[in-house]
């Protein structure tokens, strides 16, 4: 989106290699301005499991913005995450982003497409052996229309040797208190042992 979640990283574990990619023009251009002075490289494209096009819907708080059909249940607990506009964007697998970009082993894997995260693991499968950590965003119920729920974010990393360790900023209903959605957090099995 806007650099938030980088700015946060960097004071936790300053001075990291970043790469970024944020599809939406506008956000993308206050991404850049808001992580200025980092080791950033930063995409203007959405990472999918196919290179072209496409449109992303914008929603009025930007944040919700996605390539799939909002569901009601969205709109009704953020009446701010309604689709407003759409947008032109490019696609890319991260495979063939970071063939060139001379990566090293034990890499933090930030995911956060709003349902989307189905088609960008699936354009990464040769860039996922050599992550450490991946950090994703889930939903317990379907927030867009044909998105991977936790059970099926928790099967894919099982299945590639991933341990679930934990769940960050989980939010709640505001109208029931039940949870929604939150970032799950994923370590390599062999490397569980050394993160506590």
């Amino acid at each position: 989106n806007e650099g938030q979640f980088i700015q946060s990283i960097n004071r936790s574990i300053p001075g990291r290699k970043i790469i970024a990619f944020e599809p939406i023009k506008s956000c993308f251009d206050k991404l850049i301005a808001n992580t200025k002075g980092m080791d950033i490289t930063a995409f203007n494209c959405g990472l999918s499991d196919h290179s072209g096009t496409s449109e992303i819907n914008i929603s009025e708080n930007f944040v919700s913005s996605s390539i799939l059909p909002i569901a009601q249940l969205t709109t009704d607990l953020y009446p701010d995450s309604k689709y407003i506009n759409t947008q032109k964007i490019e696609l890319k697998r991260l495979d063939d982003v970071v063939v060139n970009l001379k990566l090293t082993k034990n890499i933090l894997l930030k995911i956060d497409v709003q349902g989307y995260e189905e088609k960008v693991l699936a354009g990464s499968m040769q860039t996922l052996k050599n992550i450490a950590v991946v950090v994703i965003e889930f939903s317990y119920q379907p927030l867009y229309e044909g998105q991977w729920l936790f059970d099926e974010t928790y099967k894919f990393f099982d299945s590639l040797g991933f341990r679930f360790s934990g769940v960050k900023d989980q939010a709640l209903s505001v109208k029931t208190g039940i949870p929604i959605y939150g970032d799950a957090i994923f370590i390599k099995n062999e490397l569980t042992n050394n993160v506590y």
